[in-house]
């Protein structure tokens, strides 16, 4: 079976933190599950859950080991161990569904959002232990960076390809977007991309993504919400990658996109701002949707905490219980009853001894007559 997953390996560190903070990643993963002849549907797509799960963790455990600036080498070889023992929580079901591959028959494939978090308590032992080593607790633990779309990994190799991009109306200079994907920007020569809250940038594409803060992002790229792309018509116009860099100067100077009519349309106030009326409003029932899943997590947690709970009393009542029958003084009616079954016991024993004694005299007699 053919197991893929998409992300990319991006080089770059975000600051030192302490590691008692657990710091979790979020990242996007795939998985894959055929059915075969010993699973049905259900457990073929629990089994992409969970295949979708492990390559989160795999990912960002892979990312860490390759970066984390740690020169204690056992140390290094702990965290690794904290992220690959990491819990991964879905936030999101980004894509799925069933699909026919031509040697394994009905494949089930599911795309995830996850936020990996390191085993706490595993985190707080290197922490502890990094102190003695002169960095009073504090270790350079990089944070996954995020996936892009037009990266796919198999294995222990990625490969990465540019993608198309549109064009998107937002100043007097051009913003390019890659179609279909959320927060993906070029603009003046640098690549940006926003995702969970933070901004990264790159001089190319596929290599050297780094953290930058929020005042570093041109204002030109600020303007454009993230998922703008996702409400372009779907006839708008797309732009090569290598037309893109060989000639995005050119373009900027001539005006090149104000001569089109699927550009000049985009520009229309109407347009935009029915476009951006759509994005608030799934913004909105997006949050509404993931306050509810928070909710019910968080509910799911208390119910769990409280059944628990619950058992714990349970047996520690039952052990009272034991305690006090154990230390209270005997009944005399029981301590007869116990008496006369001892009694009875060991009157057995005594039978059943005194038996395989006959028996075996019995035989003796029998041996002797013989001879």
């Amino acid at each position: 079976m053919k197991i893929g997953f998409m992300f990319l390996v991006l080089v770059f560190i975000l600051p030192i933190k302490s590691v008692y903070a657990v710091q979790s990643t979020v990242t996007e993963a795939e998985g894959y599950s055929c059915m075969g002849d010993d699973k049905s549907r259900k457990q073929t797509e629990q089994a992409a859950m969970i295949d979708a799960k492990k390559n989160a963790a795999e990912y960002t455990s892979t990312y860490i080991k390759s970066e984390t600036q740690v020169k204690n080498f056992a140390l290094q070889n702990d965290i690794v161990t904290a992220y690959s023992n990491a819990e991964v929580s879905v936030i999101e079901d980004l894509d799925k569904g069933w699909y026919k591959d031509p040697s394994a028959g009905d494949c089930y494939k599911i795309k995830i959002k996850a936020e990996v978090t390191p085993d706490e308590e595993a985190m707080k032992r290197i922490a502890l232990a990094s102190a003695s080593t002169g960095t009073g607790g504090n270790i350079s633990v990089p944070v996954a960076p995020p996936p892009l779309p037009g990266t796919e990994w198999y294995g222990a190799q990625g490969t990465v390809t540019t993608p198309d991009v549109v064009v998107v109306p937002s100043g007097p200079t051009y913003v390019y977007m890659i179609p279909n994907a959320t927060g993906v920007y070029f603009y003046e020569g640098y690549w940006y991309r926003y995702y969970e809250g933070y901004w990264f940038r790159a001089p190319s594409y596929g290599r050297s993504w780094a953290m930058v803060a929020t005042v570093a992002v041109p204002q030109a790229v600020a303007n454009v919400p993230p998922e703008y792309p996702h409400y372009l018509p779907p006839t708008y116009n797309r732009i090569h990658a290598n037309d893109l860099h060989q000639h995005w100067q050119e373009w900027d100077r001539d005006k090149e996109w104000h001569k089109y009519d699927w550009y000049k349309n985009e520009l229309k106030p109407g347009v935009a701002h029915e476009r951006l009326e759509l994005i608030q409003h799934e913004r909105e029932e997006h949050r509404v949707k993931r306050e509810r899943i928070r909710e019910a997590q968080e509910l799911r947690h208390q119910e769990q905490q409280e059944q628990r709970r619950l058992a714990i009393e349970h047996r520690r009542q039952v052990a009272n219980q034991m305690e006090q029958r154990n230390n209270k003084p005997d009944n005399p009616k029981l301590k007869k009853e116990r008496e006369k079954q001892e009694r009875q016991k060991k009157a057995k024993e005594r039978k059943q001894k005194k038996k395989k004694k006959s028996k075996k005299e019995k035989k003796e007699n029998q041996e002797k007559k013989r001879e």
